[in-house]
Order: structure tokens, then C-alpha cells, then sequence
């Protein structure tokens, strides 16, 4: 949110709580990758609904025939998807910040919006978008018209934690157990999750007035120097602060690891760059500044005496638009490695980030292997290339009824033909930059068997790393 009047305290499109943090996603000394034989991904939305981000949702929304487009661009077709938009409005359990942050707040607060948004679009039939290959290999659908449509109607704008930990039963049946989980978001301001809501009990004059700034930055930042609550100027080296009002990051990386496993999640962030981070767009960009900056900044047609400087700018569908350095959410994208991926929400199209989102998401699913994966082979006998894998074939994974069976490497015949009397099913790797062009390491993971597997198998593969 811009400027906050007098009588109003609402941060990043509405309210101030952004519940987001870091993962760990790989297992230290070892690759590990979930392999699906059916690809099944759910995607969460979480898009700024304020009004300084209209522009850049009509922009986002825009540019959605891209982001389907890479991924029926999977040598598989399209994923069996379930897409879900929410808003970064939360309750925040605090009355008499104005009309845009009420308490109690049921319409908001991580539920899923599937309100139609777009004149003329008809919404879905549920909370979520629903697209799944039928067993007549016809496409069964909860909405009219294409999917890129459909998102549109639903996506012209929170609370991710909220929207998926359960609270809310509206979203029942998104997560699927066996399903990868993306979460995108587009934002042009930083986490503001708070853990006290003391801290909108603050004097006005102690926190630099009634307005974003006790969030973003006061109490956000720990940086060389203290944030004054009443001076402008200049800060460096500032990182997530974890002894204040705002939640620690870690506490949303443990939920997510709760809901998924970490090697089943990709997370994207469209938002302003913070100093010191490149993004992922082609070509990289950083903030316009070294360090974080804070004085006046005009917001809304009226001048915020104190406010986070922006990091970035752009003129959008003709009109300025600035973003204001994600310090927070880059911390969090940046803790899931090759699987979190960052872009600057200063730029005029954002097909180019979708479609990088979407390769992504191929190559988390796919069968190419990623990372610093051991290429020595490991057994010279056997030719073509043996690695040093560990593959399982999993049924029913992540329910009660999980089973998990080793499969063998195939002996080979050739580099390229596994011997027609070995076990199945088994494994056999080969180079294949086609299919697994960079940053995957261009080795690809094949599977021979004797019938189809069951429906839900995952395969389970874990590589060692080179140099340990």
C-alpha cells in the first residue's frame, strides 16, 4: 500500500501480514528428487491486491497465455493442475484501521478468490481452478473457456499460509497428496507478517506516524545501524529481523515443509529487488541502490513523510509504477536454491518470468536430474554412465498407506539399451542436454518396466554429490 491515511493502517494490499519464509530443500551431501509418473501440480497465486499494484495485475493477468503455454509445453502435455488465486489481505485482529482492513475479516483472510474480475468471464465452479486429464484422455474441467482465460477471470489482484494450513475450509481439496506445489507471488512491497499485534498499538510519533513504516521498514530490518522511527537516511547490510514485532522467517518455511516435501516445492517471487540481489530475468537486474534508503515518497498523490524508498521503477501501461525492495521475500526465494526463483516487478511484461516459471516447474517434475550431482561412474562393467543413485519406487506417497520398494539399476547392453534379461522395473541414466538443457545437469533418468506404473507412483531418487 502506498500512503496510509490518519484513520488507516494497511500494508501490502490491505493489511499488514505476509506469512512467507525460507526451506531447506536438499538434503546436505546428496541430491533427492520425487520423480511423478503422473504430472500432478498445484499452483497458489498470491498476488498484491492493493491499488498500487492494478496496473501490474492487469499486466500479470495479461501475460497468463505464456505461462500455459510452457506448461503444455511438458513432453507430457499439460499437467493435471489445480490453480488457486488468494490476496494478500489478512485479518490482522486489530479494529479501527479503516474500511480496508475490517476485523473480522471472512472474505479475505487466505480464503481462495474466485470472484469473476474480468467483464464478460464466467468464475469457476469451486474455489479453485480444476484441470485434470480424465481416463478417456479427455480434459474434465470446472470452468468455461480456456485456462488462461479462466485464471484471468479470478487473478486481477496473503495470506499463504492461511489459505493452506486448513483453517479455511473453503479451500478443502486443493493440496493433493502426490502433487508438487508452486507458489507464485506478485508484489510490489515486502513481507510485513507480524507474530505481535502490539505493534499497531505503538505510538504514532514512536513508529514514524500512522502508516506502513512500523512494518516496513522500522521493525523489519536489522541493519549496520538502528532505522530512526523519525529521520530518513541510509542503511546497509540490512537482513530479515528476527528480535521484533515480525515473524521470524523460519516459521513459514517450517509450515511449508509440513505441507510438502521440500523437494516437491517451487516457489516465484515478482517483486522489487532488495540491494545486492540478481535476479532471475534475462538479462539480471539489481535495486537501483546499494543500501536501503527511507525519506519521503509521493504514494497515492500524497507524500508519505517517512516511507521505504522503492528499489526499482518502470513505466506501465503508460503510467509510473515502482517497486520497494523485498528484503524479507527475497530471503525467502532465495532459501529454496535452484527451485526459488526471483524477478524484478519493475518491467512492462512479465511473459518472459512466466515462462521461466514454468520451465521450472518442468524441470522439478521432470525426469532430469539437478544440481551438483556426482558424474563419476560408478561401476566401469556396466556400460553408458552409473551413478551413484539410490531410486525407490513409491506407492500412495505421503499418505498412511505409503510403500517405498528399491529399484535396480538395468545392466546395460550398450550405452543407450538396457540388457532384455534384467530386473524390472530399473533405472538407466544417459546425457541428454535436449531434454535437460542447463541449469539441469543434462543427465536424464530412465525407467524401464513391463506394464504401466499404478496410478500415483512417484520415483524416488537420491544422487550422491560430488566431492563428498
Amino acid at each position: 500500500m502506498k500512503l496510509i491515511s490518519a484513520a488507516l493502517l494497511c500494508l501490502l494490499a490491505g493489511c499488514p501480514d505476509r506469512t512467507i519464509s525460507e526451506v531447506k530443500p536438499v538434503q546436505e551431501g546428496a541430491v533427492v528428487k520425487h520423480i511423478p509418473v503422473s504430472a500432478d501440480i498445484d499452483i497458489l497465486f498470491v498476488i498484491d491486491n492493493s491499488a498500487s499494484t492494478a496496473d501490474k495485475q492487469t499486466v500479470f493477468a495479461a501475460n497468463f497465455p505464456k505461462f500455459v503455454a510452457a506448461l503444455d509445453a511438458f513432453p507430457t502435455g499439460r499437467p493435471n493442475l489445480h490453480m488457486a488465486v488468494v490476496d494478500t489481505t489478512v485479518d490482522i485482529g486489530v479494529d479501527g484501521y479503516g474500511p480496508s482492513c475490517p476485523s473480522p475479516d471472512p472474505n479475505d483472510n487466505g480464503v481462495f478468490q474466485n470472484t469473476a474480475r474480468v467483464a464478460g468471464c464466467t468464475a469457476p465452479n469451486g474455489r479453485y481452478l480444476s484441470d485434470i486429464k480424465g481416463s478417456s484422455g479427455m480434459r474434465v474441467t470446472n470452468y468455461a473457456g480456456t485456462l488462461d482465460q479462466a485464471l484471468s477471470c479470478i487473478a486481477q489482484l496473503e495470506a499463504m499460509k492461511r489459505s493452506l494450513d486448513g483453517s479455511r475450509i473453503e479451500n478443502t481439496g486443493f493440496i493433493r497428496d502426490g502433487a508438487y506445489l508452486a507458489i507464485i507471488f506478485l508484489t510490489d512491497e515486502d513481507d510485513a507478517s507480524t507474530k505481535d499485534s502490539s505493534v499497531f498499538s505503538l505510538a504514532d510519533a514512536t513508529v514514524g506516524g500512522r502508516n506502513d513504516y512500523r512494518v516496513q521498514p522500522l521493525f523489519a530490518y536489522g541493519c549496520d545501524t538502528a532505522i530512526s522511527p523519525s529521520a530518513g537516511g541510509t542503511y546497509t547490510n540490512c537482513i530479515p529481523r528476527l528480535d521484533s514485532y515480525l515473524r521470524d522467517p523460519a516459521y513459514y518455511s517450517q509450515f511449508l515443509s509440513s505441507v510438502k516435501d521440500p523437494a516437491q516445492l517451487v516457489v516465484a517471487a515478482i517483486a522489487g529487488p532488495p540491494p545486492g540481489v540478481m535476479t532471475n530475468d534475462s538479462p539480471p537486474v539489481t535495486a537501483m541502490a546499494n543500501n536501503i534508503q527511507v525519506g519521503p515518497l509521493l504514494l497515492g498523490g500524497n507524500t508519505q513523510q517517512l516511507a521505504l524508498q522503492p528499489s526499482c521503477s518502470a513505466t506501465i501501461n503508460g503510467n509510473p509504477a515502482i517497486g520497494r525492495p523485498g528484503v524479507r521475500l527475497a530471503s525467502f526465494v532465495n532459501s529454496f536454491g535452484d527451485r526459488g526463483r526471483y524477478y524484478t516487478i519493475c518491467q512492462s511484461d512479465y511473459s518472459a518470468a512466466l515462462t521461466d516459471i514454468g520451465k521450472t516447474l518442468f524441470n522439478a517434475i521432470s525426469p532430469c536430474l539437478e544440481g551438483a550431482v556426482d558424474p563419476a561412474d560408478a561401476d566401469p562393467n556396466n556400460p553408458g554412465i552409473q551413478l551413484q543413485c539410490t531410486v525407490n519406487e513409491v506407492l500412495n506417497a505421503g499418505t498412511m498407506s505409503e510403500t517405498s520398494t528399491l529399484m535396480p539399476a538395468c545392466p546395460m547392453q550398450d550405452a543407450m539399451t538396457p540388457a532384455a534379461n534384467g530386473p524390472r522395473p530399473c533405472w538407466w541414466v544417459d546425457k541428454n542436454a535436449a531434454s535437460c538443457p542447463a541449469p539441469d545437469t543434462g543427465l536424464e533418468l530412465n525407467f524401464v518396466r513391463t506394464g504401466a506404473a499404478a496410478p500415483g507412483t512417484t520415483v524416488d531418487v537420491e544422487c550422491a554429490v560430488a566431492g563428498n
